[in-house]
């Protein structure tokens, strides 16, 4: 039967909200991933100078949290960094409070610029943040930020809000009091310093943080000697690196060469192999989604 004769029958589908799947316009599975998302930089130099035009025209009132948010340059994308990962670089000037809310999504913050006088308050614990400070907050923490420093404070948020749009389970909350009342300081488990888990080598090593208090990150610092060189392979996982300290060169078999500094972002989605060899002794901090592929069973490699 010819297709202008089974045309009346696909509309009568259609019109049921059913697809025959022996003629889908496009197949809904295939042989190996097919990424959609590609390799993409950031550079904390041109955030910076995008926050801070901000911070004369976006009252805090307006937005207590000032963001960029990395967007992937792919078609139709408009929010997520990597499938399942989002980055963005925020702001807070001196003297400014980013009133408590939380949110299904779990979050952490890298700080690239503070002085002492910036701080978080997750779930009543005030957090000290520092350059290099990796500070987490579990989902549905209430969480807020605090600059009583004479200088305006960055960091880079990371956040697993793609993926819970996907699964359809964002919650979000503003705080009835605006900000958490801190009710403890001192060391926190929500806290690690900048380099710290490394220790005091100085020979290659990679150290993972917060294992299984975030569940869909994967958290590691990565001291990488100048000139050694690290290879990853393809991959289902999504990976974002934002080099600590040194300057980092990456390049990807889509022919991505870039080399990176403190601060600045690189986006390696999954399926890409790529490199990474330190210019310089660098440390780099890596966030995946590693951990929530496992969970799922859906973490696999080339050539396994």
């Amino acid at each position: 039967m010819n297709q202008d004769a089974l045309a009346p029958y696909y509309a009568d589908l259609a019109r049921m909200s059913f697809s025959p799947g022996w003629a889908r316009p496009a197949p809904s599975i295939w042989p190996a991933p097919q990424p959609k998302f590609k390799p993409a930089v950031w550079r904390l130099v041109a955030a910076k100078a995008a926050l801070d035009q901000a911070g004369d025209f976006v009252p805090v009132e307006q937005a207590e949290r000032r963001n960029l948010i990395m967007v992937n340059p792919i078609e139709g994308n408009t929010y997520a960094t990597t499938r399942n990962i989002v980055a963005a670089y925020q702001m807070v000037k001196a003297g400014e409070t980013a009133r408590s809310h939380r949110h299904s999504p779990a979050a952490l913050r890298l700080v690239v610029a503070a002085k002492p006088g910036t701080y978080t308050v997750v779930n009543g614990a005030r957090i000290d943040m520092l350059p290099g400070d990796v500070v987490l907050t579990p989902s549905w923490s209430w969480h807020g930020h605090v600059n009583e420093s004479d200088a305006t404070s960055y960091w880079i948020d990371f956040l697993d809000v793609p993926f819970v749009q996907h699964a359809e389970a964002m919650f979000f909350e503003h705080h009835p009091e605006g900000l958490v009342t801190v009710t403890s300081t001192g060391p926190t488990p929500m806290r690690f310093p900048a380099g710290d888990p490394l220790g005091s080598g100085k020979e290659a090593k990679i150290a993972e943080i917060a294992k299984d208090v975030l569940p869909t990150f994967g958290l590691h610092f990565v001291r990488l000697p100048a000139s050694t060189r690290a290879d990853v392979a393809k991959t289902t996982t999504n990976y974002v690196y934002s080099p600590v300290r040194g300057a980092v060169r990456f390049t990807a078999e889509d022919g991505t060469d870039e080399t990176v500094g403190p601060g600045d972002v690189i986006a390696m989605p999954c399926w890409h192999a790529h490199s990474y060899q330190a210019e310089t002794d660098a440390v780099i901090f890596r966030v995946s989604d590693e951990p929530l592929l496992a969970k799922l069973g859906l973490t696999r490699t080339q050539p396994e």
